[in-house]
């Protein structure tokens, strides 16, 4: 603006100073040509003077309009030009205007600013929608307006820091606006300066993070959720295995080794409860169990349900067994009280396996492992009692294990192999039938099926076990058959948890089928345990499985608990007396008095009796004089091998 007044300023001095030289030319020189041309004649030269004046005058009007036209005209441009560029800067001006209203306002973030006294003077639609106020209401009033008075409070506060020259970016706020909703922002926010660096206010960005906020809370919700239900067994609502993994491993890597027991409670019968009265009923059972031990112990003391029927429970002890005595004999005291369900009285018991941290045990997984072995100890005692770890448990324990692994590889190796033992007729001392006896040569070293049934039953075994003897026993028979010998029938063990198995009869025709043995060469021996579990099933499945021709028969009959009410009804055809009734017959009156019985009691159901594991003549006569009906034992043979048998036959 300066330089455009010098400029005009410079442009009237230029003119003036033209002008004042045309004028001193002028009156210099036109008073000496008026006078050369006037001649001395007055009135010549009063016209002439006269003319001078206008001529002059047009003259100066004349270089008056030049200057004028040429520096106002240059003037009038650079105006234009001035105006033109004014109006061009004003539309640009309002587009940017326009443009950044556009932006602000289309932003879905809220954009605000603030004058020093906390007044809004920019409030966008988006911080509109956030707070549901429109935003020309919020212009000229302070957050009071749009939250709660504690919210608006903070917010001051933190204005307060940005005036005094702080800037925050991405800030986490969360506020209860005025109608009450609670609100999350991430906010960004800086102070206003001026071209001098004055502060005038407080701008600021904030979005709205109220459903990112939610969202995160609800994943954090269903991950406690997720995790609870993996650390937790979702009946009794106590911690589970997992639980007590962690449990063990965080309290066996404490450097100050706290002692502790570990108790390992195992239900006994439970099964049968689950089976007789279901499932509802016992998980109701194990719920008040649940609320049993935690109402003996302390309310700190870790319980979980690690499985089934079975309950682990961490005792913080001084090396003080005692203390632990008297706990467990409450705790069996109180488990021998019937529990009252569904208008029933239910008793149960319970054997407790106890390892003692760090003496017994300086590991989870030892610990579990030593607890399990002196619980199977509590077991084998009678149950409803409970036994603490000693090293031999571990050693039994150890010492099954290396069975089952043993004998595992002993049927893939086909080291299992079958023996015979004859079945005499007490009459004419004819073989009337041979038994299949199991046998297991390992490194040239028998291993007695004492020892090994009972493990193949508690690891699952017995299933394949099962198997290859019904196999071995068919194709003998099969063969045996073709080779025309007569010995009767071939007497096959069948394990409880074999004719009980789903797929029983299936494997039964499969076995037939391949060995293309006649089933009126078997005779499939099983024992009472298996009959008691479920006797009307069981009565329907050994008809089906009589009516195919196989003959059945109860091996050790006596040792078990048989309902002659169920015994009338099964389609049993043979009952062998047990060995240990045979034992000593002459000298003990009650195993005479009980052979007779079983004796009597066949007969009159219409079955034969045999007694097994005779070995001398004063048993023999014993039951001959009883009408036995056949006998079996070393007095006339022991179990012989496949080849020895054949011989036999041969002899025959």
């Amino acid at each position: 603006m300066e330089s455009k007044d010098s400029q005009s300023v410079k442009s009237a001095l230029k003119i003036s100073a033209l002008y004042l030289i045309f004028g001193f030319v002028w009156i210099y020189f036109s008073d000496s040509v008026v006078e050369l041309f006037s001649s001395g004649n007055p009135h010549q030269l009063t016209l002439l003077q006269h003319y001078k004046g206008w001529f002059f005058i047009l003259i100066t009007t004349f270089l008056l309009f030049l200057l004028m036209h040429r520096f106002l005209h240059k003037g009038f441009i650079e105006y234009t030009q001035r105006i033109s560029e004014q109006k061009a800067s004003h539309d640009r001006l309002a587009q940017q205007d326009t443009l950044l209203r556009t932006i602000v306002n289309s932003s879905p973030d809220a954009i605000f600013a603030k004058d020093m006294e906390g007044r809004y003077m920019l409030f966008n639609s988006g911080a509109g929608e956030l707070v549901n106020i429109s935003p020309e209401n919020v212009i000229g009033h302070t957050d009071k307006l749009l939250f709660s008075s504690e919210a608006a409070k903070k917010i001051q506060e933190i204005d307060r820091l940005i005036l005094a020259g702080g800037v925050i970016q991405n800030h986490e706020e969360d506020v209860i606006t005025a109608s009450g909703k609670q609100k999350y922002f991430w906010v960004t926010k800086g102070p206003l300066l001026s071209e001098t660096g004055k502060t005038f206010g407080i701008f600021g960005i904030s979005r709205d993070i109220t459903t990112i906020k939610e969202n995160e809370q609800a994943i954090i919700k269903a991950k406690e959720h997720f995790d609870y239900m993996a650390h937790h067994d979702l009946l009794t609502e106590l911690p589970n295995r997992t639980s007590l993994i962690e449990k063990l491993q965080h309290q066996t890597s404490d450097i100050e080794n706290h002692p502790f027991a570990l108790l390992f409670l195992d239900l006994d019968g439970f099964k049968e409860i689950n089976d007789s009265y279901g499932h509802r009923f016992g998980d109701e059972l194990l719920v008040r169990i649940t609320q049993l031990l935690q109402e003996l112990f302390p309310p700190d003391t870790f319980i979980s349900r690690s499985g089934g029927d079975e309950f682990v429970i961490l005792l913080s002890c001084h090396k003080d067994k005692n203390i632990i005595h008297n706990t467990m004999f409450h705790l069996i005291n109180t488990l021998n009280n019937p529990f009252h369900i569904d208008e029933i009285d239910v008793y149960i018991t319970a054997s407790i396996g106890i390892t003692m941290y760090p003496s017994d045990a300086s590991s989870a997984e030892e610990l579990l492992q030593k607890a399990d072995a002196a619980m199977y100890n509590a077991k084998n005692m009678g149950r409803n009692t409970y036994s603490f770890y000693d090293l031999q448990f571990t050693e039994k324990a150890l010492h099954r294990t290396t069975i089952a692994t043993q004998l595992k590889k002993a049927i893939q190796n086909h080291e299992l192999e079958l023996y015979f033992q004859p079945q005499i007729d007490i009459q004419t001392e004819n073989i009337i039938g041979m038994e299949a006896l199991l046998r297991w040569t390992s490194f040239e070293e028998m291993i007695s099926p004492a020892v090994f049934i009972p493990i193949a039953e508690e690891s699952g075994l017995i299933l394949q076990v099962g198997e290859f003897v019904l196999m071995q026993g068919c194709k003998t028979a099969a063969q045996w058959a073709k080779k025309g010998f007569s010995y009767g029938r071939l007497a096959i063990n069948v394990s409880a948890r074999q004719l009980t198995h789903i797929d029983f009869l299936m494997t039964l025709d499969r076995i037939i089928q391949e060995t293309q043995c006649d089933p009126t060469f078997i005779e499939l021996e099983i024992t009472e345990s298996s009959i008691l579990e479920n006797p009307e099933q069981m009565i329907a499945l050994l008809d089906i499985i009589q009516a195919k021709g196989f003959s059945i028969s109860i091996d050790d009959f006596g040792t078990g608990y048989s309902s002659l009410s169920y015994l009338k009804n099964l389609p049993i055809d043979k009952l062998k007396i047990d060995i240990s009734f045979v034992r000593n017959i002459t000298h003990e009156a009650k195993n005479q008095s009980i052979v007779k019985t079983i004796i009597a009691l066949a007969k009159g159901l219409g079955m034969t009796a045999l007694a097994e594991g005779v070995e001398t003549f004063e048993e023999l006569n014993f039951l001959r004089a009883n009408n036995i009906d056949s006998i079996q034992g070393y007095y006339y043979y022991k179990p012989m091998s496949f080849e020895k048998a054949e011989e036999l036959f041969l002899k025959h």
